[in-house]
């Protein structure tokens, strides 16, 4: 089930159930809450954007409380995330899944609130969406890159209707660290986007699946807990930043031994920015999918989707199609609420 779309007009509430990052960064918070508004959105942050307790903002139950809260609310249209984090995981126990799909409103974010995006497709049958957040994305200088804005407007539905949208490359990108609320003053440097969407292992036809994944580190926290249940036709999707081939084999060797791609349609992979290299030296990033990726999974690679500027708004639980073969630049389509 797709939620409402984002209509013109639509109320956001922030919402931060994770990093303190608001309170710690208020001129680039109050920015994004700002590119926002002048997008045509009405924004209400939620107490949690002004508090800073502990390991996170408030604890765990009251955040689940609010999530809860704004969603009942009939003046709010949608949920974003303020930001990422680590802390996530320990509200999850406490969400209302009945109530998440009662009110089928978007939820939207990335990193630390993947496991709450694919809990929610699979527990509350509901599409949520891998997206821009208010302090990273929307609180860039001089607001969201056009790309993630009218990326973001599409699938949400605030662009109108829609059945199909063709995945394309960006012609811009940039993996530049600029400090938030000290060098983060300008817009960071882009660099040409080039021909970086690639076949690392082609298929023998066109598969569809059910999108699932995120954040690597993130699911890495769910596996062997009641919250890494997916589909069973997952195209899985992963996406990571400043890690080496080493730590990456690491991680999806842990997918692989805990069953991810047993019954998978196919592995999408987002570009990684500021990758590391192993201490001998090796940066083949996809000679380790290749590895450690079963072989009978087609693998896209090159995808502007999580830690990556600009980036993609995925439909999590939403269905899409891949056609990735080894003579030809691979064709990711997401199907849409109309399709």
């Amino acid at each position: 089930m797709w939620p409402s779309p984002l209509t013109e007009g639509a109320t956001l509430a922030v919402w931060a159930p994770s990093s303190p990052a608001p309170v710690a960064f208020p001129k680039r918070f109050a920015r994004g809450v700002q590119a926002l508004q002048d997008d045509g959105f009405a924004v209400t942050p939620l107490s949690s954007c002004a508090a800073s307790r502990g390991p996170s903002t408030l604890e765990p139950a009251a955040l689940a409380a609010e999530l809860h809260q704004a969603l009942l609310d009939p003046e709010c249209d949608g949920v974003v995330a303020a930001v990422g984090g680590w802390t996530l995981i320990n509200v999850l126990p406490h969400i209302d899944w009945q109530l998440i799909g009662d009110a089928a409103k978007p939820l939207i974010g990335y990193s630390d609130i993947t496991p709450l995006l694919n809990a929610a497709a699979q527990r509350s049958d509901l599409v949520s969406f891998h997206g821009p957040m208010v302090i990273s994305e929307w609180g860039e200088s001089s607001g969201p890159w056009e790309y993630t804005r009218d990326e973001f407007r599409a699938v949400t539905g605030a662009a109108g209707p829609w059945a199909e949208r063709r995945i394309t490359a960006p012609d811009t990108w940039s993996d530049e660290l600029l400090w938030w609320d000290k060098e983060d003053d300008r817009p960071r440097a882009p660099r040409p986007g080039g021909e970086r969407i690639r076949a690392v292992r082609g298929g023998p036809a066109e598969v569809e699946g059910t999108l699932w994944g995120g954040s690597l580190s993130v699911l890495s926290l769910v596996l062997g807990t009641p919250y890494a249940d997916r589909p069973d036709d997952a195209l899985v999707f992963i996406e990571t930043e400043a890690v080496a081939p080493d730590e990456f084999a690491a991680r999806l060797g842990q997918l692989r031994l805990a069953g991810v791609f047993d019954r998978a349609a196919g592995v999408i992979v987002g570009r990684i920015g500021r990758p590391g290299t192993c201490l001998s030296g090796y940066t083949d990033f996809d000679a380790v999918l290749r590895d450690i990726v079963p072989g009978r999974l087609p693998i896209a690679a090159g995808y502007d989707f999580g830690h990556s500027t600009p980036m993609l708004t995925v439909p999590v639980g939403g269905r899409a199609r891949l056609l990735c073969t080894e003579d030809a630049q691979p064709r990711l389509t997401l199907l849409g609420p109309a399709a």
